[in-house]
């Protein structure tokens, strides 16, 4: 494994992993079960509408719906099961040039060094997507940014996540630790007013954007903005290539999607590079099947968060009490909230 960065993350990011994917992990002895938070219920309302409801582990027979961790923990534990099963990992590598071939692909290094293999994987975020003929990204900018950061409340969490929809975006809290991770979407203008507010000021907009179902916001801590974008490459294969995770799909966080799903690509291709590995792993045949397996998981996954950013940026009276109806005909009827999670658990590749 090649890595452009000097040195391991020291990012600090709250990430949010469904079961399916913490499974994955804990399979794999790469799950960080110390430092991680359980999720064991969503509940899922609207700003300045009727309807909520309540999404609950125990509705999926799971002892969560999801966990969170920060990122560096995780990129810890998956750097020791590398090193525990000898794969290097060559820190300060940062690709200049991609050549692919019949046989193999080959890379040029910014050190002067090459290699060239069977099968790249482009697990990169997309930085060199672009070096990569025939591949390009679509998408869309949703002219938003997510502020992030931690915020602590005047009581327990117990373990539960929130998402409040509002006409200026979502507003989730996810239980981290003793805190909320919060994500709040707004303009861009907005948002970095909102990371630049003294902390007492960004407390009481907090406090009357999201309301008081998790209890009064006491402080707040490593604010930071992101811009919101759906993007996607146009082919998750190229010759010899694959691509996978953020690199193939970057998904607007509103349903926690993005980062399961490309766990799910790089389950997949391990399956399928190892059922090919005494004949072609990167040959046509490899490839074609890795692209058939994710087409349908990825493509309702990016559908499927742009439609709730859509539905829910609606304004008027007619929208919300639709948006109402359906909230709660989801908490009125179980089988409707199994469905939901098990799709939010699991993908729709499954």
């Amino acid at each position: 494994m090649f890595e452009a960065r000097a040195t391991p993350s020291a990012d600090a990011r709250v990430l949010a992993l469904s079961q399916a994917s913490v499974t994955q992990l804990l399979d794999l002895d790469a799950w960080p079960s110390d430092e991680a938070t359980p999720i064991v219920s969503i509940h899922v309302s609207q700003k300045g509408g009727p309807g909520r409801t309540l999404l609950e582990a125990r509705d999926a027979g799971l002892p969560a719906l999801g966990h969170t961790v920060a990122l560096k923990s995780l990129e810890g534990a998956l750097a020791a099961r590398l090193r525990a099963l000898g794969v290097p990992v060559q820190y300060g590598e940062a690709c200049e040039g991609i050549e692919l071939g019949a046989e193999a692909a080959t890379l040029r290094f910014a050190s002067g060094r090459s290699i060239a293999a069977r099968l790249l994987v482009l697990a990169d975020g997309g930085a060199n997507v672009s070096r990569i003929p025939g591949l390009a990204f679509v998408g869309k900018d949703y002219r938003q940014q997510a502020v992030v950061g931690l915020v602590a409340t005047d009581r327990p969490h117990g373990a539960r996540a929130y998402e409040r929809f509002t006409t200026q975006g979502p507003a989730a809290l996810l239980p981290f630790r003793d805190r909320f991770a919060f994500v709040w979407t707004a303009s861009s203008d907005a948002a970095q007013r909102l990371v630049a507010l003294p902390a007492s000021d960004f407390l009481a907009q907090l406090q009357a954007h999201f309301g008081d179902r998790a209890g009064r916001f006491v402080e707040v801590a490593d604010r930071a903005a992101f811009p919101l974008r759906l993007r996607a490459v146009n082919s998750p294969i190229a010759q010899r290539t694959a691509v996978v995770g953020s690199a193939a799909q970057a998904l607007h966080p509103i349903a926690g999607q993005g980062l399961n799903l490309g766990l799910r690509d790089a389950r997949d291709l391990a399956a399928i590079v190892e059922r090919h590995a005494a004949s072609d792993a990167g040959g046509a045949e490899c490839l074609a099947q890795f692209r058939d397996s994710r087409r349908r998981d990825a493509a309702r996954g990016i559908a499927f968060t742009d439609f709730l950013v859509s539905a829910f940026g609606f304004t008027g009276a007619l929208p919300r009490l639709t948006r109402g109806l359906a909230l709660t005909a989801l908490d009125l009827f179980p089988p409707a909230r199994r469905a939901l999670a098990a799709r939010m658990i699991h993908g729709a590749g499954e």
